[in-house]
């Protein structure tokens, strides 16, 4: 930097004005971001020339912004004018530092911005001398002309702000970067420690009930009989009844155990993830109807007190809660209460949940590790061990904490925050509850169409959405897409939804989907997809042709409540005896 010496006589003031100098760039080498940049200029600035005022201003596209001051009366701090019509603005375009003895007598000054202050002279350096990206601003109360030494320093200042400020980008660019690599080696580590789960699986907990089916299936074969020693009696009708129950319980437990990993793995997947308005008290309901069987079973409540509305994926808030309440039901004794209960404000998405039981409760030292993938207090066949490890994994997706407090003989009790999950204000005119409509806005019975060509899968999914939920509407099912498609050709078809597998010979699901969405008189008809693939292109190609939702097999009730509750030519009527599927009138 040129910096111009003070003339005889001033040396004093010269040498204070320099060591001012040097402690400023001192300081600005150190600034590691704008804020600290500004802070620098805001000190030194005004000091270094003895002014009454001192601005830092940045180019903002076509805009001056005044970022900081110090000054004897407030400024323009904060406030944007136009490049053109304000000294900084000239000196940023020109490339050049300009003094003004009198502002009223130069017409490069904005006068009416200048009124209200005390400014009568100045003096404007811009920050870098090759495409100034800013300007530093030296204001006086009287008429006053820095001489060439102030104005020297005060260019100095500036051009040693043009290096900090690109110092400052670099460094955040780099901290940026630097972040960015610790994120993704974060997610890397969970991809592993996901794999890692994948692969204990495989290894281990899924041979277990592999090896089950296949033991007891060779039990039941009948040339296994001709095989056996003479002595080797025939397997009595309790047997097999006896060796069927262990396959039954073998294949739930794989399946559960499959679920249970694919959904830890598919948190590592956060663009997949679909956040929207969720009521707590709705996700409960939902959680109570997947769990039906086991509360039954083992006599169990769950009961809640007031619970927010959140922003979030619900299919992340009903494993949540599902996996806490399975969770207290099978490790305890028959006759639980769990409560799931909220502090926090209305919309107080960063409040806390507990869900607590009123169990045994859990032993000290491990309270940490039930969080563990595979850790199991108790050895059960219908537990997978990875149900509180997910609940971990979901609660840290939205930056919260999950812990358990427990004390041998009073249970135990879950807390967790959730302050990345948006809260909401409000819950709905009461209209529906739990999804089912409560009052009567319908004239008959609707009627649904399976349309699969398996029928152990037409079985299924008439027992877990008709029969055991007792819906009652007009069933009927067909085993192919050619049949499916004389139905609906008929005039005068009844049919008010469509239950549709994608796998099927020659007519398969999407194919048929495509020709009711390209027919005028059926393209208001919602279809369902109902199939064993919960491969996501199937899913999105689904949706892209129009289809009403989409159901895994076998299929649940909650789900398929769900996407009813959006049909507006269909309703759930509960009339206090059970629900019919009705057509909505219009």
């Amino acid at each position: 930097m040129d910096v111009v010496p003070f003339p005889a006589g001033v040396t004093g003031s010269y040498a204070a004005a320099m060591e001012r100098l040097v402690g400023a760039v001192q300081d600005l080498s150190a600034a590691r971001d704008l804020a600290g940049v500004a802070a620098v200029i805001r000190d030194a600035a005004r000091s270094l020339t003895g002014a009454d005022g001192a601005t830092f201003v940045l180019r903002d596209g076509d805009e001056c912004y005044y970022v900081e001051e110090d000054a004897i009366e407030p400024l323009w701090k904060g406030r944007r004018f136009p490049m053109h019509a304000c000294v900084s603005g000239w000196a940023m375009l020109n490339a050049r530092s300009v003094v003004i003895p009198d502002i009223y007598a130069d017409p490069r000054v904005p006068v009416e911005a200048y009124r209200p202050t005390f400014v009568k002279s100045l003096a404007m350096m811009p920050i870098r001398r090759a495409a100034p990206i800013g300007a530093i601003g030296n204001y006086w109360s009287e008429h006053h002309v820095p001489s060439p030494q102030e104005l020297s320093i005060l260019q100095a200042l500036a051009d040693t702000t043009s290096v900090a400020l690109e110092n400052a980008e670099l460094y955040m660019r780099l901290r940026g970067a630097v972040q960015t690599l610790q994120a993704q080696k974060h997610r890397i580590s969970e991809q592993h420690a996901s794999l890692g789960v994948f692969t204990r699986a495989l290894a281990h907990d899924l041979r277990e009930p592999v090896r089950t089916l296949i033991a007891f299936s060779d039990l039941l074969r009948p040339d296994n009989e001709e095989e056996a020693a003479p002595a080797t009696a025939p397997a009595s009708e309790q047997s097999r009844d006896t060796y069927l129950r262990y396959i039954g319980e073998s294949a739930e437990r794989m399946g559960a155990l499959i679920d249970s990993v694919a959904q830890y793995t598919r948190l590592d997947a956060p663009e997949r993830f679909a956040h929207m308005p969720c009521r707590v008290a709705d996700v409960i309901v939902e959680v109570r109807e997947n769990l039906a069987r086991i509360i039954a079973e083992r006599k169990a409540k769950v009961v809640h007190g007031a619970l927010p509305e959140l922003v979030a994926d619900p299919v992340h808030l009903r494993q949540l809660f599902q996996n806490l309440i399975a969770n207290a039901i099978l490790h305890n004794a028959p006759g639980l209460t769990v409560t799931i209960d909220f502090s926090g404000g209305v919309q107080g998405a960063s409040g806390t949940f507990r869900v607590s039981d009123d169990g045994v409760g859990i032993p000290e030292d491990q309270r940490e590790h039930i969080f563990q993938p595979f850790r199991r207090l108790v050895h059960r066949n219908d537990a997978s061990g990875l149900g509180l490890a997910i609940c971990r994994r979901i609660v840290t997706l939205y930056g919260g904490r999950i812990e358990c407090q427990s004390a041998p003989g009073a249970g135990a009790t879950f807390f967790f925050s959730m302050p990345d999950a948006e809260g909401l204000p409000g819950s709905g005119d009461g209209r529906l509850e739990g999804g089912i409509l409560q009052n009567e806005n319908a004239r008959e019975v609707a009627t649904v169409l399976i349309v699969d060509d398996r029928e152990a899968d037409l079985e299924l999914t008439e027992i877990a959405l008709f029969r055991r939920p007792g819906l009652r509407c007009n069933l009927r099912s067909v085993r192919d897409g050619r049949e499916a498609q004389r139905l609906l050709s008929e005039p005068g078809h009844d049919v008010d939804l469509i239950l549709l597998d994608i796998n099927m010979p020659d007519v398969d699901g999407f194919s048929l989907l495509s020709q009711i969405r390209d027919d005028q008189a059926l393209e208001q008809l919602p279809v369902i997809m109902c199939s064993g693939s919960d491969h996501e292109p199937d899913q999105r190609r689904s949706a892209e042709l129009g289809a009403a939702g989409y159901l895994l097999k076998p299929p649940r009730f909650a789900s398929f409540r769900d996407i009813l509750a959006g049909q507006p030519g269909l309703c759930l009527l509960d009339d206090g005896d059970g629900l019919t599927l009705m057509r909505r009138c219009a």
